[in-house]
């Protein structure tokens, strides 16, 4: 049975991977050590940017997310799910190993064979976010066969996250899918949840506020180390909070966008149904973008800024596009298309 697209989603994942991009442009020049006296505020968008983008990408893509029946049911599902996530996970892992090789002494932290061989336990870049998607997908698909409720779901999801409060585990895919899970069963218990019918004008009241109290908090004990995360994913603590407000504050608008900002709303739509391919693109191309314009001697953090978004977009999407058009390298997208899943 084929799903039927939902147009606000597909414009919350095309905005969302677009963000996601911006954000990877930003902190990749702030990561580079050359602009040391736009650090803050390099830093500043960044953190504004990673409260958003990653934890609405998982709602989103938990918004589809219903309990399974029975074992059979849950072996179909997390065959399917692991061929296509699985797929771009391993394509994304070989793209990022060949062309830190051919960047060489560029690079910040080379990856070894040895780091592509582990991937099945510490991604490689960008793909960790596939990665945890497939384990909360697995993890949470089985355990909705015994807990049928989406809102207990939630609430198991919820204590989990607390947990890492107080204890974190040094295996990654433990780590992340205590944090991240939450976000993706929030997405799942929403979509039962009429939150366009809400008035945005009036949450947007609650939100600003929140967002600059957040941020000033931020400024205050994160950025007087420079050293530390600008948004932790792996332990992101009481911070976390800010994610699940984002997150309700997109399910609220991302609705209304269509009626109020159409031009807005069908461009990113129509970027979204791509929002795998140019998630595992982007990186690589925005990384290979600022090290090229570093190497050609530009210095302005302008003209980084601008062209890194700009070209790492469009580069992104006319790679994508490309990859749609070859069948060896569209399964890499739609595995399904090519392979039998039942």
């Amino acid at each position: 049975m084929t799903r039927s697209r939902i147009n606000w989603i597909d414009f919350g994942k095309g905005l969302a991977i677009f963000l996601v991009l911006m954000g990877h442009v930003l902190l990749g020049l702030y990561q580079s050590e050359k602009f040391p006296s736009w650090n803050n505020v390099l830093l500043v968008i960044i953190a504004q940017l990673y409260i958003f983008h990653i934890p609405v990408f998982f709602a989103l893509s938990g918004y589809f997310f219903k309990p399974l029946s029975t074992i059979k049911e849950f072996f179909d599902y997390a065959k399917k799910k692991t061929i296509v996530l699985g797929i771009p996970y391993i394509f994304y892992s070989i793209i990022h190993f060949c062309l830190q090789k051919i960047a060489g002494t560029t690079v910040r932290i080379p990856t070894t064979i040895f780091d592509l061989i582990n991937i099945y336990k510490q991604p490689l870049g960008v793909s960790w976010y596939i990665y945890v998607l497939w384990s909360i997908l697995m993890i949470y698909g089985l355990l909705s066969i015994v807990v049928k409720k989406r809102r207990m779901l939630l609430l198991i999801s919820a204590l989990a996250y607390c947990s890492t409060l107080f204890v974190q585990s040094d295996i990654y895919i433990i780590q992340r899918t205590l944090v991240w899970g939450v976000c993706f069963l929030l997405g799942s218990v929403l979509s039962e949840i009429h939150l366009d019918r809400m008035d945005a004008k009036k949450f947007l009241l609650f939100f600003i506020p929140f967002d600059l109290i957040y941020m000033s908090a931020w400024f205050l004990f994160y950025e007087v180390d420079s050293k530390k995360d600008y948004v932790s994913y792996s332990n992101p603590g009481l911070w976390g909070i800010a994610f699940v407000v984002c997150i309700l504050f997109s399910f609220i608008l991302f609705p209304k966008i269509e009626k109020n900002c159409p031009k807005v709303f069908n461009y990113f739509s129509k970027y979204g149904k791509d929002s795998l391919g140019i998630y595992i693109i982007h990186a690589p191309i925005c990384s290979m973008l600022r090290i090229l314009m570093l190497k050609m001697g530009i210095n302005s953090v302008f003209i980084h800024v601008i062209a890194g978004i700009l070209l790492g977009w469009y580069l992104s999407i006319f790679a994508t596009y490309i990859m749609k058009k070859i069948p060896i390298l569209n399964i890499v997208l739609l595995p399904q298309k090519y392979i039998k899943l039942k």
